[in-house]
């Protein structure tokens, strides 16, 4: 009796879940569907000619009995859409804040909306050199190309983005996002998925341009993206052997036939390693190893280039070669007007002199 009980339960919640439904699109399109379901993450439609998944932002509206289920929705939806049709008008700055909206339940899902709305905001952050913001609809957009990447922003091989290596300046909203990405133990990402290991790395690797010190995941690299990312952080963040070792794996990288942006991320990392360590001499090759950056891809990489200055900079007024860090802050400055880095307390001074140096003197008395 309690099973047969059980059962009708069981057919009563399949039959109230199968609402149908009228959508209506964004393109002005109607369809009928028998069955229509709703999340944050997708709208599922089914009908005869079988089974269709949309994302909020191509939905308009639902009526019918659907209707109820997706009220709580719709907001979002229209967020979404109105944020994507901005950016494809290329106006990011209006984009940016209906795009966060949207994305504030979203991030760490899987489906449709999420995918829009992460590579929609991700564009926006790191167009505006907002690197650190950037890092979460990155990891959600991974976590929704698991197996096969199909994003059009993100590399196919990697599933890395150019623009975003795991290396940053001095910027306001760093630990924020390290605190959003890492919360309740990285809960919102795959455990064993490079969505999960990328998330443990960035963090890692922030938490260390922070506070100077942080752990070393434990990690095995699922896949040759993650290995790039986990021998970048490990230059940094390990001891002395494994710093060491990274770099070395990092050099033999660079005898293959790499992309531009994969050259400019080694380049950094090991310059950054080798400003590490105690030995004058290997600060010295980590300043040239940093200037490669700048001199060689600045066009196509500008934050990391702006990074490269500001670190060189600042080690180079460490060691006493004043007039030369000067110089280098003087270039972030002019170049790279709005980079995070000219922030740094100590990039700042240097531009300060910089000016002051560029200031034509007033004339004295003398001179008249």
């Amino acid at each position: 009796m309690k099973l047969f009980a059980l059962s009708i339960l069981m057919t009563t919640a399949a039959l109230a879940s199968a609402e149908p439904g009228i959508v209506t699109l964004r393109t002005g399109q109607v369809i009928q569907a028998d069955d229509v379901k709703v999340s944050i993450d997708a709208v599922v439609l089914k009908s005869a000619n079988g089974e269709r998944s949309l994302g909020w932002h191509e939905v308009r509206a639902i009526g019918g009995q659907a209707s109820a289920s997706a009220v709580e929705y719709l907001a979002d939806a229209d967020n979404a859409w109105r944020g994507l049709a901005r950016l494809g008008r290329g106006d990011r700055v209006a984009a940016e804040p209906l795009l966060e909206k949207a994305f504030e339940r979203l991030a760490g899902h899987k489906g449709p909306t999420a995918i829009a709305v992460s590579e929609g905001l991700l564009t926006c952050r790191v167009a505006r050199g907002a690197q650190a913001l950037a890092i979460e609809p990155y990891l959600t957009l991974v976590l929704n190309n698991s197996v096969e990447v199909t994003s059009n922003v993100l590399d196919e091989r990697t599933a890395l983005y150019p623009a975003l290596p795991p290396i940053w300046g001095n910027e306001a909203g760093l630990a924020s996002a390290v605190t959003s990405v890492a919360w309740d133990d990285f809960s919102k990402w795959d455990s064993r998925g490079r969505a999960r290991q990328l998330a443990e790395l960035y963090t890692a690797a922030a938490l260390y341009e922070i506070s100077g010190q942080s752990a070393l995941p434990e990690i095995t690299p699922v896949d040759e993206g993650v290995k790039l990312v986990h021998e970048i952080v490990v230059a940094r963040l390990g001891n002395e052997r494994e710093r060491a070792s990274a770099r070395q794996s990092l050099k033999a990288r660079l005898e293959q036939d790499l992309p531009d942006w994969q050259q400019a991320w080694i380049h950094a990392a090991i310059g950054l390693s080798l400003l590490a360590e105690d030995d004058t001499h290997e600060s010295r090759l980590g300043v040239v190893q940093l200037l490669y950056v700048p001199a060689q891809y600045a066009q196509s990489q500008p934050y990391l280039a702006g990074v490269c200055l500001a670190k060189a900079s600042i080690r180079l007024a460490e060691m006493g070669r004043s007039d030369a860090a000067v110089t280098l802050a003087g270039e972030l400055a002019r170049e790279y007007r709005h980079h995070a880095s000219i922030d740094h307390p100590i990039v700042r001074e240097l531009i300060k002199q910089y000016q002051n140096q560029s200031t034509p003197a007033a004339p004295s008395e003398e001179d008249a």
